[in-house]
């Protein structure tokens, strides 16, 4: 495990929403960014489903907060989001590779990376792009992605909205030497699972609300 220190938050499912009915999930975003900015972060995640319907003011809302926080950070795409809309709507540099958004980054010398699980699964090029570019790695690399990799115990989500192609993505993953920890969200549910083979999952929960992981049914938990 690499022994050196450094500072990574996640902030996922911020469903920013100016449809019909707007939510209040801007205030707390805010809210949420303002918190995030207190502990002087090296690198701050925004796990995806950004937006609640990818619609151009949802992102440009998003980038005029970000405008606010002080300290690096990248944003990953949801199923909620469209990866083109965002690159598109974005105030920052990103760019499509064959229509997907996926990348990587360093942190103190510690390789990240980004995939792209928009369309609810992780395509063949991110899975031989990843495999590649971590043989090309001495150290630990960490992994991020908006779906988990894997079913989670968690029956409304597990049922209905998993990850489309988890089997082959865990199987690719575990075969990852160098990568110990991936870090997901998109089950509005804190959870830490264990994949095999020395790799943990961290999930994030949402900062619009949070699911009962115990039922098949929608139940919202909490709001805050």
């Amino acid at each position: 495990m690499d022994q050196r220190n450094f500072r990574i938050g996640q902030i996922s499912d911020l469903h920013l929403d100016f449809g019909e009915k707007e939510n209040v999930s801007v205030e707390k975003f805010q809210v949420t960014l303002r918190d995030a900015e207190k502990f002087d972060l090296d690198f701050l995640v925004l796990s995806g489903d950004i937006t609640e319907h990818s619609y151009r003011r949802e992102y440009e809302i998003f980038f005029e907060v970000m405008k606010t926080y002080s300290h690096p950070w990248c944003v990953m795409a949801g199923n909620h989001d469209c990866s083109e809309d965002l690159v598109r709507y974005s105030s920052i540099p990103l760019k499509l590779q064959n229509g997907e958004y996926f990348d990587q980054r360093e942190v103190k010398g510690v390789p990240f990376f980004f995939l792209d699980t928009s369309l609810g699964s992780v395509s063949k090029q991110q899975l031989v792009w990843l495999k590649e570019e971590a043989k090309q790695k001495a150290g630990e690399i960490f992994l991020f992605m908006h779906h988990p990799p894997c079913l989670c115990g968690h029956l409304f989500m597990d049922s209905l909205y998993p990850l489309k192609n988890w089997e082959e993505v865990k199987k690719e993953i575990l075969e990852i030497p160098n990568l110990h920890a991936v870090f997901a969200g998109h089950y509005h549910s804190e959870m830490t699972l264990d994949l095999g083979k020395g790799k943990m999952l961290y999930l994030t929960p949402s900062i619009q609300m949070q699911l009962n992981p115990e039922v098949s049914s929608f139940d919202i938990l909490s709001t805050v």
